[in-house]
């Protein structure tokens, strides 16, 4: 099995977007190399091969309107960088002035949202590359860089107009897996011989795993304006997925049991095995299903006749015979989940609709564009300390300024501008990051010399030697999006390869990457220190979002289904998920930062393990069929928002004690969910007291 799934692995990743777009983008890049070199003119080689290759690095997965925006901004701000720079690069003051304000507003792009703050970056590695290759000629430089741009964007909106839903078939492949690999999570729940903290930390690790491809389908899809319109029957079957995918999460994440409990109760017999085993085949029935599933054709997969899911289920139906009523009754809600589960599984595989009344309801009342995540901002408000995205902007112009002051000191190289890339690749807002970046960039840089130097030694071919860089670029390009570690490997040797073969001096290369790089690291880790940014000192504030994002979610859930308004419903959903991820990243961040030593991760952890077991309980009350608002309780409600909110206490914070099975049916079910929130949400208020 273990051999198989590696197997899979392999193949889907060389059948699938990252390869293929790698592949894509190598020969994209290398052809004009090849063209102009051959009819003799080395200017225009290497300036179309630079404006290529920097400039695909802002090509991320998108649709159409918004690549053909990215390629726009990112084809007239190389040009006009690479103009400008290249114009001064005689003048040394000159060209530090320039840089370093250019590190300063490029930064500040960031201002603007994601996209336009990746083409500020590259726009700062076009300023370093410039800076590097020093062309006699700025305007016939730029022009290439220019030409090189125009060339990649073509190429990359002709694939896009062709298969307009490939990146938004992969993305929903990506958030299946992910869901498959959550199911497996689930079923180890009740294996008594894996401990349960674990299999806690693990959930919530693929927790923000599921909720980031869910961002990324609703952006890639609901701002797509081709795809959104109802006359789309691909655009509107792509819709109905997304929706799917979104309800199909809810339901394995709908109820949080208590485990320890459910081991206890079910310890004899064979009830526990069985929900693994069952849980374990929805789970590969998951995987199969987005194997195929970026395909827009409907496919008939197993579900409906696996032997071994209807034998061991009817296997835990003969073994209900034999339990006592507390146990039947967490088996039957156990079944209860999996039926749901089953349900929109196959309704995906199967590319069905919701009925025509219920779509035509929906597509009334949901305002779509209300969930793409809002990337407009003014610079006006950032022009301050206080604001993240201008400390680092100044941070990132000191250490560029630092750099030219350091580099007149040192002898002169003309690889001396991999110590400005260097830092335009590893400085980051975070502390975290930067250290994370340095130690990825460090990893793979050595790797990478040491292949490079191998190969070196081992042949003399030019010829050779060029072609082995060509693929160790096919392998950055492949693992950038995927792993910066080895995409760094991949792109060492290929720079040594390629500018050994060219110029010469192998060992000087070496040297240079391996100097400029170490310097340009430790210049990114103390500038850190420089205006900081911790997420330690938010994690207050994170705490607070994510308990505010609960109690607006439990208000939404206890209302009667007729009455909830589906847009205010769905986005507390999506904020009450993205407020506790935003949460677990902060605390992950802070692990990584000096004064970690300082901090209670345990009650952090603690913290952010009721939160979520919160809003799983909350989840099932949005989804129960059965759930009125008569059965709410008040007194518990009020309980709930006080002790989330840390108001003072009430009265009574005493919560009478409920195992957490969640099993009922009856109308009492809304109100046991509510005490054992209500508990919950006072271990909270207890936890999050010293934060």
């Amino acid at each position: 099995m273990g051999k198989n799934s590696i197997g899979s692995t392999i193949t889907y990743f060389f059948l699938g977007e990252y390869f293929s777009d790698a592949l894509r983008t190598t020969i994209t890049v290398v052809l004009p190399i090849i063209l102009f070199f051959y009819l003799g003119n080395a200017d225009a080689a290497k300036g179309i091969g630079v404006g290529a290759l920097l400039i695909s690095l802002t090509d991320l997965p998108d649709n159409r309107l918004n690549k053909l925006k990215t390629a726009v901004w990112s084809i007239s701000v190389f040009f006009l960088t690479t103009l400008v720079v290249s114009s001064v690069l005689d003048r040394v003051y000159l060209t530090a002035i320039v840089v370093v304000l250019a590190a300063f507003s490029f930064s500040m792009f960031a201002v603007y949202g994601q996209k336009l703050a990746l083409i500020g970056t590259m726009a700062l590695i076009v300023c370093t590359f410039t800076m590097g290759l020093h062309p006699a000629r700025p305007l016939y430089f730029s022009t290439c860089i220019l030409i090189g741009g125009l060339w990649y964007y073509i190429i990359s909106l002709i694939q896009t107009l062709l298969r307009p839903y490939r990146s938004l078939h992969h993305a929903i492949f990506e958030c299946l897996m992910s869901s498959a690999e959550f199911l497996h999570i689930k079923a180890k729940n009740y294996d008594v011989s894996v401990p349960l903290d674990l299999q806690q930390k693990a959930a919530i690790k693929l927790h923000i795993k599921v909720n980031q491809k869910h961002e990324l389908i609703r952006n890639l899809l609901l701002t797509d304006k081709y795809a959104m319109n109802p006359d789309n029957a691909k655009g509107q079957l792509l819709l109905e997925r997304a929706r799917l995918l979104i309800d199909l999460y809810e339901q394995l994440n709908a109820v949080h049991y208590d485990y320890g409990l459910v081991r206890k109760t079910l310890n004899e017999g064979a009830s526990l095995q069985l929900i693994a085993t069952l849980i374990e085949i929805l789970a590969k029935e998951l995987e199969q299903l987005g194997r195929h599933v970026r395909s827009a054709k409907a496919y008939k997969g197993e579900l409906a006749t696996n032997v071994a899911y209807h034998q061991n289920r009817v296997l835990l139906l003969q073994e209900l015979e034999r339990l006592n009523e507390t146990q039947r009754l967490i088996v039957l809600k156990v079944m209860a989940n999996m039926n749901d589960i089953v349900r929109i599984i196959e309704m995906i595989r199967g590319n069905e609709h919701v009925p025509e009344k219920e779509q035509q309801e929906l597509s009334g009342t949901i305002a779509y564009p209300l969930f793409i995540t809002g990337d407009r901002f003014s610079v006006k408000e950032h022009l301050t300390l206080k604001s993240p995205i201008f400390r680092f902007s100044l941070r990132l112009a000191i250490c560029f300024l630092f750099g030219f002051l350091l580099i007149w000191q040192l002898e002169p190289s003309k690889y001396s501008y991999w110590l400005f890339l260097t830092l335009v690749i590893v400085a980051r807002p975070k502390f975290s990051i930067t250290w994370k970046r340095n130690l990825q960039r460090l990893k793979g840089s050595m790797g990478g010399v040491v292949i490079g130097l191998v190969l070196v030694y081992l042949i003399k071919s030019p010829a050779v030697l060029l072609s082995f860089s060509v693929v160790f670029l096919l392998g950055f390009y492949a693992f950038n999006r995927l792993n910066y570690t080895i995409s760094v490997l991949f792109i060492t040797p290929a720079v040594i390869l390629t500018l050994g073969s060219y110029q010469g001096h192998f060992d000087h290369i070496v040297h240079d990457r391996i100097m400029f790089t170490l310097l340009g690291c430790i210049i990114a880790i103390f500038a850190t220190y420089l205006f900081p940014v911790w997420d330690s000192r938010q994690l207050k504030a994170k705490i607070a979002n994510a308990a505010k994002a609960s109690i607006h979610y439990l208000g939404v859930a206890i209302q009667n289904r007729a009455e909830r308004d589906e847009n205010q419903s769905r986005m507390a959903r999506k904020n009450a998920n993205l407020s506790l991820s935003a949460l677990s990243e902060a605390i992950e961040s802070a692990r990584q930062e000096p004064i970690q030593k300082h901090i209670d991760f345990n009650g952090l952890y603690d913290v952010q393990a009721i939160i979520y077991q919160i809003n799983a309980i909350i989840t099932s009350i949005y989804l129960s069929l059965n759930h009125k608002a008569g059965q709410t309780d008040p007194f518990l409600v009020k309980q709930i928002v006080g002790n989330l909110s840390n108001e003072a206490r009430l009265k009574n914070d005493a919560v009478p004690h409920v195992d957490a099975m969640d099993v009922n049916h009856d109308d009492h079910s809304t109100k046991q969910k509510l005490v054992h929130i209500a508990a919950l949400s006072l271990d909270f208020k207890r936890f999050s007291a010293g934060f």
